[in-house]
Formats: structure tokens, C-alpha cells, sequence
């Protein structure tokens, strides 16, 4: 990636603004609905992350801040989800793991996280095979976490009529905060970066 010092600042520009003007406005607007909290992991325990080349060397950024036994334990981490995939020969698309940078329930690099961390929690559109688009929930509604107390758990969606019934002034909503839509190129380029080629977490460390 070249001007990488000129990209990042790009990018952290980018992080301010999506950060203060949609993420935090849109869990403000569903916290009658979101249980997220310290010490709370399950969105890290098993997943695929992910991420951008860019966010990567973000993250990175903050590795390199870490102190020597944190390093290693992340390294080590790496290390051992890399050789079950190898060992177990699974496929890319099929494979889960805990995110390596997880160290005691908290998010070693949490500061530095990546788009698809700070976003989870929240409802979200999906595009589907035939053009449509489809809200999805986040899985911890089956924990009793997130949308719990709205969710109807024959249909599978969310209700207006349990958030009136919780007294929620704003219903229960997805936002357009996919991945895609996030990194797309119309909205970076004039900040001067590009987020680049985007896989699972680990595979950038194979």
C-alpha cells in the first residue's frame, strides 16, 4: 500500500466522522435494545472478521504498542488458529475461530478495532442473491443479548409492538452499515485512502 503514512491519516479521519455521525447516533437510537458491555465477548469468540488491508495495519499499529507478554500471547494465538485450519484442512469460507487479538474477555486493540467490531450489535441490511435487501440480527439475540427483548422467536424478526410494550420511544431498526456499503470506494476517495482487499482476519497472517 503506497503513502501508507497519507492513507492511515485518511483513514482515521474516515473512523472520526462514521464513528461520531452513525455508529454512535445509531446505538444511541437502539439502546433500549443492546445489552454490548465490558467483559462481554461472545461476537469474539467465534467468527471469520473481516477486514481490510488498511485496518489490518491499523490494528497493527496498536499491537506494536502492547507490552512483550501480550504480544506473544496474540502471536501464539495466531499461530495455533493457523495450524488447526492447516491440520483440519477446512476451508476459507467454513472456518471459525476466537479472534486472536481477544485476550481475557477484552479486545487487546480495541482502540484500533476494525469496522466489522464496531458496528456489531446492531441491526443491519444485507443484499440478497436476487437484489433485495434483507435486515439481519446479530446472532447474540439467541443469548438473550441484543434485541432479545423484541425479538419473536417463531417468526425470527423483531417487533414494534414488544418495544411499545418495554416503552421504547424509537423502534427496533436496521441501519445501512454493511461492510460493503462502509468500504465502498465513493465514499473514501476523497479522504484520500482506500481500504483495500478485504478477508477473514487470519489469512492475513498466513
Amino acid at each position: 500500500m503506497e503513502n501508507l503514512k497519507e492513507q492511515l491519516e485518511g483513514y482515521c479521519l474516515y473512523l472520526k466522522l462514521v464513528q461520531e455521525r452513525i455508529i454512535d447516533k445509531s446505538f444511541k437510537e437502539q439502546a433500549p435494545y443492546i445489552c454490548c458491555k465490558e467483559g462481554c465477548s461472545h461476537c469474539c469468540e467465534r467468527g471469520q472478521y473481516p477486514v481490510s488491508e488498511i485496518e489490518v495495519r491499523y490494528i497493527m499499529l496498536k499491537f506494536a504498542e502492547l507490552d512483550e507478554a501480550k504480544k506473544t500471547q496474540i502471536l501464539d494465538n495466531i499461530q495455533k488458529i493457523i495450524n488447526e485450519k492447516k491440520n483440519k484442512n477446512i476451508s476459507s469460507k467454513d472456518y471459525f475461530y476466537q479472534c486472536p487479538f481477544l485476550l481475557d474477555k477484552k479486545c487487546s486493540v480495541y482502540e484500533n478495532r476494525a469496522i466489522i467490531c464496531r458496528t456489531h450489535g446492531l441491526m443491519f441490511f444485507v443484499d440478497e442473491a436476487n437484489g433485495s435487501e434483507k435486515y439481519k440480527i446479530p446472532f447474540c439475540v439467541n443469548l438473550g443479548l441484543n434485541y432479545s427483548n423484541v425479538y419473536d422467536k417463531d417468526s425470527k424478526t423483531v417487533t414494534e409492538e414488544a418495544a411499545k410494550i418495554i416503552g421504547a420511544e424509537i423502534p427496533p431498526q436496521a441501519y445501512n452499515l454493511s461492510l460493503k456499503t462502509l468500504t465502498k470506494k465513493e465514499i473514501t476517495e476523497h479522504l484520500g485512502f482506500e481500504f483495500g482487499e478485504i478477508k477473514p482476519l487470519v489469512e492475513w497472517f498466513m
